[in-house]
């Protein structure tokens, strides 16, 4: 094998007669390879037979990936206009390795740099090959969407018998239908994500949180592996409960206990919102202070608050003795927390039932509505404490989305957003897909 071999299989490019190479080592590590393609060699754009005679020749610079040291690299390439044997019409060569959308780029340096975009900002790989950030956005977005139509597909030994399935703020829009003073001036935007817990991966994405939107993405499984679900965690949106009741007949839905807690809280504040409002009418300056808003975390996380000082604690202990209504709320609070911590189900039941009994007895109506809700999803916290299955991996990975966003100062682009997410936290990505083939051909352009 000689050195020109070397060099075209080093750079992705088909075999080229190399005349020189420039090395330029003063302020900038750059290179350039003054190439041809022989008359020999040349083949007809369309029909890819030889040339029995040149037309003309021309001349192109093509930016290839970097050759060790030497980041910037290009290729001034010489090839030939000629008759075809076959087509006896004037054509171009045939140029192998040159990209098809971007034409001034090799298919080896569209691949390589898009490789590095699936866990790198587009800044970041603009300053790394010396390009504009535009043309890296350009080539980023390219390599996603012919990923998505050409190439993409789920791994064949994917585990699907524990999904969840969580949604992410994408954007809020100004609000164009406004036809009242208190109608909301922002309306936020929300994507979907299907997610497989076995593997912490993004399966699937749709616009919006409702029963449509976890449908579309449920429909990217097959069917056999929709009925091996069997055991999916959501919040408590009734409209995922619907699509997955449709599509999943067989999936147990968890309730987890983050959630679960969460509105809890919720009724805890509303209980010291009341407080505060009748400490507020009799003037009592100690409960004024203890209920303000600024102290509601204390109440709320009572039982495992450690940054709460000393004096802190024995303040809210002075208050359960003289507030009934916050002390029962806090022992309903602190008893339905140790429930969730049962492992066995038949543990769980009789110490709801007891849990029942309590709230009945304080006699506050803000818990007794709580206790309704507790009701209507027993069946699905029984399975959560069954399968311990949460959606902790879908919180987690929104984080990573979030991080995602601020790197890339917000996406407006709703359908860039979604691919992204499914690169970086999917399968969307050369970890998962074969595309080696990529850093060769890629659709040769007829020029």
């Amino acid at each position: 094998m000689d050195i020109h071999s070397i060099v075209c299989d080093l750079l992705g490019l088909q075999e080229l007669k190399i005349k020189n190479l420039k090395l330029y080592k003063e302020k900038t590590l750059r290179a350039v390879i003054y190439a041809e393609i022989p008359l020999i060699k040349a083949r007809c754009s369309t029909c890819e037979n030889q040339f029995y005679e040149v037309h003309q020749w021309h001349e192109k610079i093509i930016k290839v990936p970097p050759l060790g040291i030497f980041q910037q690299v290009t290729l001034a390439l010489k090839y030939p206009r000629g008759i075809c044997s076959f087509c006896l019409k004037v054509r171009s060569a045939q140029l192998k390795g040159i990209h098809s959308k971007f034409k001034g780029l090799s298919c080896s340096f569209v691949e390589l740099s898009g490789r590095m975009m699936e866990e790198a900002t587009c800044a970041t790989a603009s300053r790394w090959f010396h390009c504009s950030p535009s043309l890296m956005w350009k080539v980023d977005q390219w390599r996603m969407e012919y990923l998505k139509s050409k190439i993409y597909h789920l791994p064949k030994t994917l585990d699907c018998s524990y999904m969840s399935a969580d949604e992410v703020h994408f954007l809020s829009r100004r609000n164009k239908k406004r036809k009242t003073p208190f109608s909301p001036r922002w309306v936020p935007e929300f994507i979907t994500n299907l997610v497989n817990t076995k593997h912490s991966k993004i399966i699937a994405n749709a616009s919006g949180r409702d029963k449509s939107a976890l449908e579309r993405c449920l429909k990217e499984l097959t069917k056999d592996q929709r009925l091996g679900v069997e055991y999916f965690a959501i919040d408590m949106n009734q409209g995922y409960f619907s699509a997955i009741k449709k599509l999943c007949p067989k999936a147990n839905i968890c309730v987890d206990r983050f959630h679960l807690v969460q509105m809890m809280n919720k009724y805890v504040d509303k209980v010291r919102s009341q407080e505060y409002r009748k400490a507020k009418q009799s003037k009592d300056q100690f409960q004024m202070t203890m209920l303000g808003p600024s102290r509601r975390y204390l109440i709320m996380e009572n039982r495992n608050n450690k940054e709460a000082s000393l004096e802190e604690m024995d303040m809210l202990n002075k208050l359960k003795i003289i507030n009934d209504n916050i002390h029962n709320a806090i022992l309903i609070t602190d008893y339905f927390n140790k429930i969730l911590d049962h492992k066995s189900i038949k543990k769980f039941r009789v110490s709801l039932v007891k849990w029942y009994q309590v709230v009945r007895q304080s006699k506050s109506k803000i818990f007794r509505e709580f206790s309704f809700k507790v009701k209507k999803y027993r069946r699905n916290i029984e399975a959560y404490i069954q399968s311990n299955l949460t959606t902790a991996v879908s919180e987690g990975l929104n984080n990573k989305i979030k991080v995602l966003r601020r790197a890339g100062y917000n996406y407006t682009n709703k359908k860039s957003y979604q691919n992204k997410i499914l690169q970086r936290c999917g399968f969307l990505n050369s970890s998962f897909l074969e595309t080696n083939h990529l850093f060769w051909h890629v659709n040769t352009p007829q020029i």
